[in-house]
């Protein structure tokens, strides 16, 4: 090493007084620093063959499924049916479609909110030979890269020091809980689920398809977390839009059952005043006929315009639903994803030689300033 730095030392000097460097120079110092760039170089793979060889088989699956369209044809249709049942004054065929933007529903999969229904559902895992829910499977039979350890070593030996002094708090830990549904809250295993499955899932939209792709350590378990996700998502999608529509729509049919109620009632009211006082003729009667018909012809008209919301109302909540259809199924992988061995390594390879050229230049500027600081 040495011996390289004084011819490095030379070459500096040289092109210092003849304020030029002469690129045939330097790459004739690059070979002769050909041995430490390689070194480097090696250090830089080995790095990346440990993490390589340290990281766990990962399996993917991936399924896809078919959004239905909710416009052209749909809305046309219902403006005509709006229009042959009488609705048009109610204004169906000009309702907007509220509907989730398609495109929000890959960012809607990673939030909290929708993951956390994933929390306790069970997937078989091979190596227990039995079904665990995925915060077990994070908190203790999940595996990591070398490296991985190696920077929670610190804190794991923080914790091994301060476990005495928290013994009694973590013995009366308790599960964090919030009776407001609009406040999230999570103990930290699940938190670091959550994290996890945020590596772990991968959801995008092309055109009208919904591609679905999970990673587990086993293929089994990977399948059934694909289709738990599947499932999940398009019940998720179908609350969110049809919530308050569907609480619009049972408002709705309860008056319109409590007016029909009514109708019979009246209606029932005025055909025993008729039947009762049939052939008698008096002004008294005639006027009581007319205040029960009266009666009767507003609960009707009621009624009936409820009944027409109550209509208007139902092909809205069906227009508005979600339709997906499974266009692919979860498929049982065969072989393991993760991790790319062969591109892995080229990658490492090639950045080893990369920083191994990057340690000559740092050391040809160092020799640089030292030198041209040295004769100041």
């Amino acid at each position: 090493m040495k011996k390289n730095i004084s011819h490095m030392d030379s070459f500096i000097r040289k092109s210092l007084h003849e304020e030029e460097i002469l690129i045939k120079d330097l790459i004739n110092e690059i070979i002769a620093f050909k041995k430490w760039i390689i070194v480097v170089a090696m250090i830089i793979f080995a790095l990346g063959l440990t993490y390589i060889l340290t990281s766990p088989d990962e399996y993917t699956t991936t399924s896809k499924l078919l959004m239905e369209q909710s416009n052209g044809i749909n809305s046309k249709a219902l403006g005509g049916l709006a229009s042959i049942t009488g609705l048009g004054n109610l204004g169906i065929g000009n309702q907007n479609n509220e509907a989730l933007p398609p495109e929000l529903i890959p960012e809607l999969v990673m939030e909290s909110d929708f993951l956390k229904q994933l929390l306790y559902e069970k997937v078989f895992l091979q190596e227990v030979n039995d079904s665990i829910s995925l915060v077990h499977f994070v908190n203790e039979y999940e595996k990591h890269n070398f490296y991985y350890h190696l920077a929670r070593f610190p804190n794991k030996l923080k914790s091994i020091f301060s476990s005495n002094e928290n013994l009694d708090v973590d013995n009366n830990e308790e599960p964090i809980s919030h009776e407001d549904e609009a406040i999230l809250a999570f103990d930290t295993k699940e938190r670091k689920t959550i994290a996890q499955l945020k590596t772990r899932i991968e959801v995008e939209k092309e055109e009208r398809l919904l591609i679905i792709q999970t990673k587990m350590p086993e293929p089994l378990a990977s399948a059934q977390l694909n289709e738990i996700l599947s499932r999940f998502l398009k019940e998720y999608l179908t609350k969110i839009i049809l919530d308050k529509e569907v609480k619009n729509f049972e408002f709705i049919k309860e008056r319109t059952q409590e007016a029909k109620s009514r109708v019979e009632e009246t209606q029932k009211k005025l055909a025993n005043f008729r039947d009762g006082n049939r052939g008698i003729n008096s002004q008294l009667l005639k006027t009581e006929e007319d205040r029960l018909l009266a009666d009767f012809n507003l609960e009707f008209s009621l009624y009936n315009s409820l009944a027409q919301q109550m209509e208007q109302t139902r092909i809205k909540v069906q227009n508005a639903t979600p339709l997906m259809t499974v266009f692919q199924k979860p498929q049982l992988p065969t072989s393991p994803s993760e991790p790319k061995f062969f591109l892995l390594s080229i990658v490492f390879l090639v950045l080893g030689g990369i920083v191994g050229v990057l340690f000559f230049f740092g050391l040809l500027v160092v020799r640089m300033l030292i030198i041209h600081f040295s004769h100041v």
